[in-house]
């Protein structure tokens, strides 16, 4: 191996994040061990430590991008297994208070068909699905069943951990431990213990939740498979969205915020999605088959945790995921976040491995890229969230100058397909937000703001 930088790494959490870390260190290490807590089916099963599983999960085309980089055939095997292949443009319908549209703000009204494909399915089969595929990687284990406690520190750097298991537990070393334990990682205690400072947060509070359900899709319906129900803020706070995945299921979640959070009983469920500000979802889901009970998650903070801006940091050891950054889930960046970052991670060690200089100064190389990832999808989603006044927290700079410009680009989109290409490319995470600034579109959006108002 002359990529070789150790002999084992360590991932905390078995999660999609940690699949997808394990398949980067597999590159670099003779063996990797995945430890996580939680007993594994092996099958399209929920992972008992994703709360949010139950709920509707957008895979964005970024993700996609880079999942399908680390596992060719990725999407072949989703759609072998059930998941549903829909356009972007075209498949996608938005349901507002002024009607139907096929983008975000509702300003296109016909459909496009973008050259963008996207795929819906549940949660469970997209983790088994990647599971899979990193499981068949031969220096690649995991252990199911297996609680990391604590690290363990040798001259202030990480040299393996230690974990509860149900013959009682064991000490194992590595050359590096990455910590993707999801929004509930341990690694600030962790860092405390060992005699480091915990990262400085920045926190939004957008006080929302959803309570969703599957249903089996009528025979009859043949219109667009993805449905999404929403008003323009501040004042419509809630929305919803039906996702037809495998097995002929519609999965549906409703969502508020601000404490109007839709119930789980079946008549406080339906009743929330007619006064929703299109009946759509209501007109479809209220003669359907109701296949599962309804679940609820409340999401109260978005989290960024600002790794790179610690003065210290022990060497072997490096967080990723939700575990740095955690986003209001109705914005569906989390999976797609997480998978740039393994991709960050991924041209780190290949860079470290290519300068010789083995993982000293690994974390200091890879934190810089893991924020660099997080701040599109935290700054779309903050400008969002931001347009509602109960929102509270650091807003980002420049909000009012930032919308001004939004609404000139929107304005072309409806004008222009390849503008509309271009902000979805965006909006997936495809294409960085600078991209929004590039010429020649930024003449043409400073254009059409100095025209006069009408």
């Amino acid at each position: 191996m002359t990529n070789r930088l150790g002999a084992h790494a360590i991932v905390i959490g078995g999660s999609i994040a940690g699949m997808m870390t394990a398949r980067v260190l597999a590159d670099h290490f003779d063996q990797v061990t995945v430890c996580e807590r939680d007993p594994i089916a092996d099958s399209p099963a929920l992972h008992k430590s994703v709360p949010q599983g139950n709920h509707v999960h957008a895979l964005l085309q970024g993700g996609q991008q880079v999942l399908s980089s680390l596992y060719p055939g990725f999407t072949d095997e989703l759609r072998r297994m059930g998941a549903v292949r829909w356009r972007m443009g075209a498949d996608l319908a938005f349901y507002f208070p002024e009607g139907k549209a096929y983008n975000v703000t509702g300003s296109v009204r016909e459909p496009r068909d973008l050259g963008l494909v996207a795929h819906s399915q549940s949660r469970g089969l997209l983790e088994y699905v990647i599971r899979r595929f990193t499981l068949a990687i031969p220096n690649l284990k995991f252990v199911s069943g297996v609680a990391v406690q604590s690290l363990v520190d040798g001259d202030r750097r990480v040299r393996g951990v230690r974990y509860d298991d149900r013959a009682g537990g064991a000490t194992v070393a590595a050359d590096l431990v990455v910590d993707a334990g999801g929004r509930g990682s341990r690694a600030q205690r962790w860092l405390g213990e060992l005699g480091f400072e915990a990262p400085p947060e920045t926190t939004i509070g957008v006080d929302f939740a959803y309570s969703s359900a599957m249903y089996a899709k009528p025979a009859s319906y043949h219109e667009e498979p993805t449905i999404l129900v929403g008003g323009r803020p501040p004042g419509h706070p809630s929305g919803g969205g039906i996702f037809e995945i495998e097995n002929n299921t519609w999965h549906v979640s409703l969502a508020g915020r601000f404490g109007d959070y839709p119930p789980t009983d079946e008549a406080g469920f339906l009743a929330f999605a007619q006064r929703l500000p299109s009946p759509r979802i209501y007109e479809l889901i209220k003669d359907a088959e109701r296949i599962g009970e309804i679940t609820q998650h409340r999401f109260p903070t978005s989290i960024q945790r600002h790794y790179e801006r610690m003065p210290a940091f022990p060497e072997g050891f490096l967080v990723i995921g939700d575990a740095i950054g955690s986003f209001n889930p109705v914005y569906g960046q989390g999976m797609t976040s997480a998978a740039l970052q393994a991709r960050a991670l991924q041209d780190t060690l290949r860079d470290t491995a290519a300068q010789g200089r083995g993982l000293e100064g690994i974390a200091s190389a890879f934190f810089p890229k893991a924020a660099e990832v997080i701040s599109a999808p935290w700054i779309l989603a903050a400008n969002f969230d931001f347009a509602f006044p109960q929102t509270t927290g650091q807003r980002p700079p420049a909000m009012e100058e930032g919308a001004r410009y939004f609404v000139a680009l929107d304005a072309l989109q409806v004008e222009d397909i390849e503008v509309q290409r271009l902000l979805t490319e965006v909006f997936q995470l495809m294409k960085p937000l600078a991209a929004l600034w590039d010429e020649p579109i930024r003449n043409r959006v400073l254009a059409r703001l100095q025209r006069p108002s009408r």
